[in-house]
């Protein structure tokens, strides 16, 4: 089964009955920018091997040691047998509770909801949910529903105030098993002397039975690695008045770990999985399903500064893959605060909406339509004198882009629209003057990136220029057929290479992720330069070779 089915069962009570408690597991924080368990146990072992070899190694070195020498190195260092690896080496990494303190604090730090946790905020006010509980350390769900939702949920992170919920009542609740970061005393490593590492206490479990007992349960972003929790399923699945509207496990991979299968071979009338490709993903489902509303503040906007948080949320996470539905919400929401409020950080943000929404529609083979946004977009940006260097940065960033789309369409055969409002500064006649057009801006963005008052700047949006050049000069080099001589080169394509080799040790400067001069080497819009000039690729191969 898989996330419509899941919907539709979610849909099928009628608002208020709520027969379904929401598990939530770390899973459901990564679009919002938060590493997973399982990611935060490779930075750690990444962090110890790096400590052993005193930095003198790569990524591959990094690779035969997890694999023929990390089991050793545990073994070496266990608690207590069977501890698992994520409690091993945070209480190895950060041996006190201060220190594990403000490591989840740093972590947590400036993280946002996502669209997950919106659309969950508005199925909680939909009344379709009034239960969750979570592994979780961060608030992003009580975040969602007070800022969103004016919905003030009970939070309960220790025993003294889970004894005082009443499951029954309408209030939403939020549950948090492992307690809050905020405290000394995290228990995902807080060790018992009966070394029952990261267990609940009596009070948690008998919560979570009693949160269970008549009611379904729905887990998502878990992988069931913690055994006190999986003991407390385990025990509740003998008696039929738990989970009498069954336990429907998400799975993002056809991988079920083994413990889950047993569960569920043992289980099998009552446990049932759902293969579903995200959190995000998956309430989007259930908020169509339900035909939930969004929160009036974004579409009725009269507080903006929500919307611009919320789309600097999603856009700044790790929430890349956007759906048509999300990109219609962010489109939406910001296209009304734009009617309310015509300030610099709006109109980029629509004018950023109006390039993805074209792409989209150009994928889809509409390049009619995706010509309008494409233009609509780059018009929109005509507006704006930016007030600082930030903002310089994104509207030029973001016109060079815009001409690239527009050039490739228009080589393809679609006209360029006429200007909007009489604007006669617009200069795009043709797929060439939008290509050099293009390249005046990323020039001109390339300058003011270097600028001392530009370090502040996120390096990706400094990044975008030269990747662009590069780009743009090898769409301008393929339709205009140059360096089709292999026994010479002319002034103009000697001149073209080396703006580009200069791209590419900008964009190398740039690149701490390591990762663009690949994505460069795969993208189309750069295969031309990439066949026809063997400077340009040798440089290219030398440089990704290395990683």
């Amino acid at each position: 089964m898989n996330e419509i089915d899941l919907a539709e069962l979610i849909n099928t009570p009628k608002p208020g009955d709520c027969p379904y408690t929401l598990f939530l597991g770390a899973g459901a924080s990564v679009s919002s920018g938060i590493p997973s368990a399982n990611a935060m146990v490779r930075n750690w072992q990444r962090s110890i091997y790096q400590s052993i070899t005193k930095g003198e190694s790569d990524e591959n070195d990094f690779g035969r040691w997890l694999e023929h020498e990390y089991d050793q190195w545990k073994e070496a260092h266990l608690l207590y047998p069977g501890q698992t690896d994520y409690s091993l080496l945070f209480s190895y990494r950060y041996k006190q509770p201060q220190e594990r303190q403000l490591y989840i604090e740093k972590l947590l730090e400036m993280k946002k909801p996502s669209f997950g946790y919106l659309y969950l905020g508005s199925l909680v006010a939909g009344k379709y949910f009034n239960r969750v509980i979570t592994t979780n350390f961060d608030d992003l769900l009580n975040d969602t529903l007070r800022k969103f939702y004016d919905i003030k949920p009970m939070v309960c992170a220790f025993d003294s105030a889970i004894s005082g919920i009443r499951i029954a009542s309408q209030k939403p609740k939020i549950v948090k098993l492992h307690g809050d970061f905020l405290y000394s005393d995290i228990r995902s490593i807080s060790r018992k002397v009966n070394y029952s590492f990261r267990s609940l206490q009596e009070n948690m479990e008998e919560k979570i039975e009693e949160m269970c007992k008549g009611y379904g349960l729905i887990v998502v972003g878990y992988n069931g690695n913690d055994q006190s929790i999986m003991s407390a399923l385990n025990n509740i699945l003998k008696s039929p008045e738990y989970l009498t509207y069954g336990l429907h496990w998400c799975l993002t991979s056809n991988s079920i770990p083994y413990k889950l299968q047993e569960l569920k071979n043992s289980y099998p009338d009552t446990i049932h999985f759902y293969y579903i490709e995200s959190f995000d993903q998956l309430m989007e489902k259930i908020h169509l399903a339900c035909r939930t509303d969004m929160p009036k503040v974004l579409t009725e906007p009269h507080k903006y500064s929500l919307t611009k948080e919320f789309y600097e949320s999603v856009r700044g996470g790790s929430s890349a893959k956007l759906t048509s539905s999300m990109k219609y919400y962010l489109d939406v929401f910001i296209r009304r605060a734009v009617n309310k409020i015509n300030t610099d950080d709006y109109l980029i943000m629509q004018a950023e909406l109006n390039w993805e929404l074209g792409a989209e529609k150009r994928s889809n083979n509409k390049p009619e339509e995706a010509m309008d946004q494409f233009f609509t977009g780059y018009c929109t940006l005509l507006k704006i004198t930016a007030n600082s260097v930030e903002n310089s940065i994104k509207v030029l960033r973001r016109k060079s882009g815009l001409c690239i789309g527009i050039a490739k369409l228009n080589k393809a055969g679609i006209a360029i629209p006429q200007s909007q409002e009489n604007q006669e500064n617009i200069l795009l006649e043709d797929w060439e003057s939008a290509l050099k057009l293009s390249l005046e801006f990323v020039d001109e963005g390339i300058r003011i990136s270097q600028t001392i008052e530009a370090q502040t700047v996120p390096l990706p949006l400094r990044r975008t220029f030269p990747y662009n050049g590069c780009c743009a000069y090898s769409l301008l080099s393929e339709w205009s057929q140059y360096f089709t001589d292999i026994n010479s080169i002319t002034e103009t394509e000697n001149l073209i290479q080396e703006k580009v080799i200069d791209f590419i040790e900008n964009i190398k400067s740039l690149d701490l992720e390591k990762t663009h001069l690949q994505k460069l080497s795969r993208d189309s819009d750069f295969q031309y330069l990439l066949n026809y000039s063997n400077s340009i690729k040798n440089l290219l191969n030398s440089n990704t070779k290395k990683r």
